[in-house]
């Protein structure tokens, strides 16, 4: 079996950390000859941290686009330098295996929602290795927005009708993108929506049985 990369995707408040987490700890219990890492961007390197104080401090959702495409291209260049590519380039019979929460699907969606032209987003990241699965998480804004006020305080781009445009934007990558990627409803409880995304993830793995 490859080794695979597997991205958690969706705007703020669909549950994306919590899945991920969900499954590392089921496929660790599935088979002792997986090697788990799970990884995040941004990351917690230069640029990341650039982007996370901007979240976390800037008000208004559509300032700043071009800056943060910058800043996101180069915290994706380092990132997979530095540990995706040498994690996935194992093979010392094992199998390895890269859960990624949010990837290029969320600078393509996030910032054409700011008002980047989509085609200007897309060629940027063209350059980056395709996940073999990514799995977009998704729900109402409404939703998504309870979520987030139940934890902590709001960020940059969690603004009702930023997020609407965004969820749009999310849904239309599966046309726009040649990748493997699919849809799963969160709106139910953590337990059902990891039984969606067991089902998903067990139909990669059994096609590469």
């Amino acid at each position: 079996m490859k080794n695979l990369f597997i991205v958690f995707d969706g705007m703020d408040g669909c549950g994306k950390s919590t899945q991920l987490s969900m499954l590392h700890d089921y496929l660790f219990k599935m088979d002792k000859r997986i090697r788990i890492l799970s990884t995040r961007e941004p990351t917690f390197g230069k640029y990341g941290m650039k982007i996370r104080k901007m979240l976390a401090t800037h008000v208004d959702p559509y300032s700043d686009s071009d800056i943060l495409l910058n800043l996101y291209i180069k915290d994706r260049e380092e990132h997979l330098e530095n540990l995706v590519k040498p994690f996935l380039s194992n093979h010392d019979g094992n199998i390895s295996i890269i859960l990624c929460d949010r990837y290029y699907y969320s600078t393509i969606a996030y910032q054409h929602t700011q008002g980047v032209e989509l085609n200007k987003v897309i060629k940027l990241n063209k350059k980056f290795i395709k996940p073999d699965l990514a799995i977009i998480l998704d729900l109402h804004p409404e939703t998504a927005l309870k979520r987030i006020s139940k934890e902590r305080a709001e960020e940059k781009f969690e603004k009702l009708a930023f997020m609407k445009e965004l969820r749009k934007n999310f849904h239309d990558l599966k046309e726009l993108l040649s990748d493997n990627i699919v849809y799963v409803d969160t709106s139910g409880s953590e337990d059902e929506t990891f039984e969606k995304v067991k089902k998903k993830v067990g139909k990669l793995l059994k096609s590469l049985d």
